[in-house]
């Protein structure tokens, strides 16, 4: 819940730059009331399945239920997964393994299932006239089994590595948010981004590619620092390896800035950049849902916040390996990380500013879904994050580098790309669909029964 606070005051901070101050704590409040329904929701839920006399069945309809409701939850305008119940898992390896087989959604549904399961044990032993203890003993076996598939079946696909070692800069550059947003320090900012690579190139090389977190390069460092792009360009072409860079990016022809990953080579194609532009954006900072009507109550331009989706995952090429990059707030989601494993993405970077959350455990908290996606999709993820953190994690979520946060900090990241297939990499969110099956089966039998009983 602290989670949902961190990232509902980052909405309002960027709100208070177009609109009043109440503004912002009616965001906060909204969107908090928002997360708090679908609690409600359960409860309701939760106390309905305890009429029932299928003990069984309402063992195995509750974690259904929360799982359904987390991912209806994860939709629409402030939809998430930051701070969900399955992300407490993430520092466990071995029950973290179960996101290989069930994706995400499995985590929550193991966790409540016990949860049920020590429930119902509780109120047989309480009732005098209950059920015997006995029947919970199919549920508890049917819970033993889905956790011991989860930790071991994973396993038995083979963990594939690449011939060569491949050697990655990785740069955090710790500028703070207030400096981010005060246009007179762009140059100085991007210059820091500079520095630091020059001293990991002097460090660490030969190198197969540097990266930098999100929005290295905005449009105040287009604007302040003309030469900046000439720079990526040189500084490429110096060291003889290629930048991955979050960039802020405005198409001036049809008025539209992006939130971007660039790809700068240093080869022959070094002035030809592969992009990605950001599919998932943050609702009231990076963009602004019915403008017009906001406009029209406010007599305010709408300036921050304009960001235009972008429209596919895209893969970045280079020499002899292929990776993804998805930015910030889209490492929260199952899809954009599922899109490009399922492209042929052998490595995956999460581009992030994660200075909006100060030194809060809004940070860890964020970097803990890297980890649940390395272990959904099978191969190797890294967030690169300006203040932190910065964290690699292997194909089986095993954590194995991490830079301190809020220090300048720049780290060598040595991988041979391992990757293993994934249940859940082949087949997506097909766990879900068993969950709503449950459910049907649960309800339709409570009508059926009172059907008979009339």
């Amino acid at each position: 819940m602290f989670f949902f606070l961190y990232l509902y005051s980052y909405m309002a901070v960027a709100v208070s730059f177009v609109f009043p101050p109440y503004f912002g704590c009616l965001v906060v409040f909204t969107a908090s009331l928002y997360s708090a329904v679908f609690f409600g929701l359960f409860s309701l839920i939760f106390s309905s399945f305890l009429k029932g006399n299928n003990i069984i069945l309402f063992v195995i309809a509750t974690p259904a239920a929360w799982v359904l409701l987390e991912f209806i939850r994860s939709l629409g305008l402030l939809g998430h997964t930051g701070g969900f119940l399955g992300y407490s898992q993430s520092s466990c390896v071995p029950i973290l393994q179960a996101a290989a087989l069930y994706g995400y959604w499995g985590l929550p549904f193991l966790i409540i299932f016990m949860q049920t399961i020590v429930f119902s044990g509780f109120t047989v032993l309480k009732a005098k006239d209950g059920l015997p203890l006995r029947k919970l003993l199919f549920p508890f076996l049917f819970f033993l089994i889905m956790l011991g598939s989860g930790m071991f079946l994973p396993s038995l696909f083979p963990v594939e590595d690449k011939n060569d070692l491949f050697r990655i800069a990785l740069i955090q550059g710790n500028i703070p948010q207030e400096d981010i947003l005060d246009p007179s320090s762009a140059k100085d900012n991007f210059q820091k981004y500079l520095d630091l690579t020059g001293k990991a190139h002097r460090l660490f090389a030969p190198l197969d590619l540097i990266v930098w977190p999100e929005t290295v390069f905005s449009t105040s460092v287009a604007r302040y620092y003309p030469e900046a792009e000439k720079k990526i360009l040189l500084l490429a072409k110096e060291t003889g390896t290629p930048i991955l860079l979050g960039a802020m990016l405005t198409d001036h022809e049809q008025g539209k800035t992006y939130n971007s990953i660039l790809l700068q080579k240093s080869g022959r194609e070094e002035r030809e950049k592969q992009r990605y532009d950001k599919i998932k954006l943050v609702p009231f900072a990076e963009y602004f849902p019915f403008p017009g009507l906001l406009n029209r109550i406010w007599p305010v331009k709408i300036s921050l916040g304009t960001y235009t989706p972008g429209t596919d995952i895209r893969l970045f090429s280079l020499d002899s390996w292929d990776v993804g990059g998805i930015i910030c707030f889209e490492s929260y989601f199952s899809g954009p990380a599922l899109k490009s494993a399922q492209k042929g993405a052998e490595h995956l970077f999460v581009l992030s500013n994660d200075a909006w959350f100060l030194e809060s455990s809004g940070m860890e908290q964020h970097a803990q879904a890297a980890a649940i996606r390395a272990v959904e999709t099978g191969i190797g993820v890294t967030q690169v994050a300006n203040t932190g953190y910065t964290i690699s994690f292997d194909c089986k979520g095993r954590k194995i580098l991490c830079l301190p946060r809020a220090e300048d900090e720049i780290a060598l990241l040595e991988t041979n790309l391992p990757q293993r297939t994934t249940l859940y990499r082949c087949w997506g969110d097909y766990f879900l669909y068993l969950c709503v099956l449950i459910l049907a089966v649960f309800f339709f039998r409570g009508y059926f029964k009172r059907s008979l009983s009339l």
